[in-house]
């Protein structure tokens, strides 16, 4: 990944140098060692540290200057589909090979202009100055895996528009005011779609994934322009959609492979995504004598903890079980070693410039970076977003049976699944009736049953803040009461944009120098997934159908024929325990911080870090919801808000 600085100062550029400058040095950390290279003419400066992250980086000499003089570009990108794009520009494979993706990227704008994101595929965080019609175009990729922010101010009594790829960049002008923005940290709270442009900082905007903006000396206008509507395929067979979804996951992890070399690092845990990107690209790196490293998260030695229904605490059996299948896998479980999930909490503001949500299971994440980064690996691959494409299980199959009226389809699929063991009968019936439901009436049988929804019960928000989060939430379209989506299209496309993630990739980056790459982004694999019926995802009672039948040639049965889910960091609640003077200590810190009581429920913080020492988290009813859920983010969130404060 690259940093990236432009300042556009609209009556006269006479600060956009030092302004560049600021915002580079401020990201220095992202491409370390790596010198300032800028361009610049009377109103307009960009500039770029490039981290040379592809082999064709070795050509990459942005700024780059096009269309006769009108464009100059920047970006931090890379193109998975370069070789397509130079067919249609009528590149040629040999002065290809000379091209860097910028390069290419760089024709594209000239022949598409704006539209041309519609034909990118890749991670990429765009910036285009446009000297004939006196504009700069901003666009992020699909889902936002390269971030870009930007900043509308006045300095001496002069407007310019500043643009950083992190909001350190643009923090570190001269009358930038470092805060944390409360409205932000009150939805990340109350655990909101992170919607809008706003970034954890004051005065901080993001171009959010999926947009492109354009920005002109009469203001700013953004517009999203993936927003797939899909049309749903009729193929032959539930066996051609599989080959699909071969095809189109064996395509988007040899994308992700580009520049691997001899090895590559991968999480491998217990589930169909991960397993299907390791077990991929082992096949692939095989092709070219490779060696893939997969780590893979367990409890200590001899953990015997309880877990909820319907999940397993040890992943490390079922994804040895892959690894055995492929020789060139090297499998390394990863055990805890007593880290304390606070250990790393500052991680959040050190390099991602937003805090964490799940401090568990960044110490399991951390401890597999720090490995990957000692044995000198630079690409990492995940599969975080396969829940929604790639292994979907068919979540709103009762609710389409249900309003086409096939009520004895619908009875046959609950039944199917209470057998399975998915679901019991009070389960089957309020996930196939809860869209329905008032939400009055689906929280109160929630509450009936035991199983709390309300916002106070799972975060740690401030009292005096739940109506202005619930505000924020029917403003954003979104249910606090969680009751099942009736639309699967629209349920998959807001979790795939629920976390802007471009801000932890870069946080990787600069922390352990690795490159995350994730194949079930990709987004012809996500839209050919979303133009799928949902019977192929779900039938008799048979969830994740589709990722079964697909992934049978390269993992084995009995991972494919687990139902269950692995409950990862399962043994969370002992380091816990063995931190409980260390939580105090946050508590205590969080406490002094005005902004954080404004925001968390410090009255209740105080009860849970009194009862910490005298409570078995392993047995006590609500200790998920009271402290891995509500105290260790509240914590995160609490100590995000004390340093972008500048509080001791």
């Amino acid at each position: 990944m690259t940093a990236l600085a432009g300042y556009w100062q609209v009556d006269g550029n006479t600060d956009g140098d030092d302004a560049c400058h600021r915002m580079l040095s401020a990201q220095a950390m992202y491409a370390p060692g790596m010198a300032d290279r800028d361009w610049g003419d009377d109103q307009v400066t960009l500039g770029i540290r490039l981290n040379r992250l592809l082999p064709e980086d070795a050509h990459d000499r942005q700024p780059l200057e096009g269309g006769g003089g009108r464009f100059t570009l920047i970006a931090d990108l890379r193109l998975d589909n370069r070789e397509d794009l130079a067919r249609a520009l009528d590149i040629t494979a040999d002065r290809l090979r000379m091209l860097s993706d910028a390069d290419v990227l760089l024709a594209a704008f000239e022949r598409w202009d704006v539209e041309c994101v519609h034909r990118l595929r890749g991670a990429f965080a765009i910036m285009v100055w446009d000297a004939v019609n006196r504009r700069l175009v901003l666009a992020r990729d699909h889902l936002g895996q390269r971030p870009l922010h930007y900043h509308r101010g006045r300095r001496n009594g002069r407007g310019f528009f500043a643009v950083a790829s992190m909001p350190k960049g643009l923090l570190a002008l001269p009358d930038m005011a470092q805060a944390p923005d409360m409205t932000r940290m009150t939805g990340f709270v109350a655990l909101l779609p992170e919607n809008g442009t706003a970034s954890f900082f004051e005065g901080v905007e993001r171009v959010e994934g999926g947009h492109v903006v354009v920005v002109t000396a009469d203001g700013l206008t953004a517009r999203r322009y993936w927003n797939p509507a899909p049309e749903m395929l009729n193929l032959p067979s539930h066996e051609a959609y599989a080959e699909g979804l071969r095809h189109h996951l064996d395509r988007a992890t040899a994308a992700c492979l580009r520049g691997a070399g001899g090895s590559v690092t991968s999480h491998l845990s217990s589930g169909f995504d991960s397993a299907a990107v390791t077990a991929t690209a082992a096949r692939q790196m095989a092709a070219r004598n490779g060696r893939v490293t997969a780590y893979t998260s367990v409890p200590r030695p001899g953990f015997r903890g309880k877990v909820t229904r319907g999940r397993y605490a040890d992943e490390g059996p079922l994804a040895a079980s892959v690894a055995a299948l492929y020789p060139n896998i090297d499998h390394v479980l990863v055990p805890p070693n007593g880290t304390s999930p606070l250990d790393r909490i500052d991680f959040g503001f050190q390099f991602c410039d937003r805090p964490i949500l799940n401090p568990c299971n960044h110490v399991w994440i951390n401890r597999i970076n720090d490995l990957a980064q000692a044995a000198g690996d630079r690409i990492l691959l995940s599969g975080q977003m396969g829940n929604m494409g790639l292994s979907y299980g068919g979540d709103t199959l009762y609710q389409e049976l249900l309003s086409q009226r096939r009520y004895l389809a619908l009875f046959r699929e609950m039944r199917e699944s209470v057998r399975r063991g998915r679901w019991r009968w009070r389960g089957a019936v309020f996930h196939a009736f809860g869209p329905v439901m008032p939400r009055s009436v689906w929280e109160g049988l929630r509450r009936v049953t035991g199983q709390e929804v309300a916002i106070d019960h799972v975060t740690l928000i401030n009292p005096a803040k739940i109506g202005m989060a619930e505000e924020m939430a029917r403003g954003a379209d979104f249910d606090l009461g969680y009751r099942p989506w009736a639309d699967g299209i629209a349920m998959r496309m807001m979790v795939l944009r629920r976390i802007d993630g471009g801000n932890f990739h870069k946080g990787a980056l600069a922390a352990w120098g690795l490159d995350s790459r994730d194949p079930t982004s990709d987004i012809d694999l996500l839209e050919y997934c979303l133009s799928v019926p949902t019977e192929h995802f779900q039938r008799n009672g048979v969830a994740r159908r589709l990722a079964r039948t697909a992934l049978a040639d390269r993992l084995p049965a009995p991972l494919l024929n687990e139902d269950r889910r692995g409950y990862q960091a399962a043994d969370w609640y002992e380091a816990v325990k063995a931190d409980a003077g260390g939580i105090a200590d946050m508590a205590e810190a969080i406490k002094r911080t005005p902004l954080a009581r404004e925001v968390l429920d410090v009255d209740r913080l105080d009860r849970l870090v009194a009862a910490l020492p005298t409570t078995d988290l392993a047995t006590a009813r609500g200790a998920v919801a009271s402290y891995r859920l509500s105290l260790l983010r509240g914590a995160a969130v609490g100590d995000f808000v004390r340093r972008a404060s500048r509080v001791n």
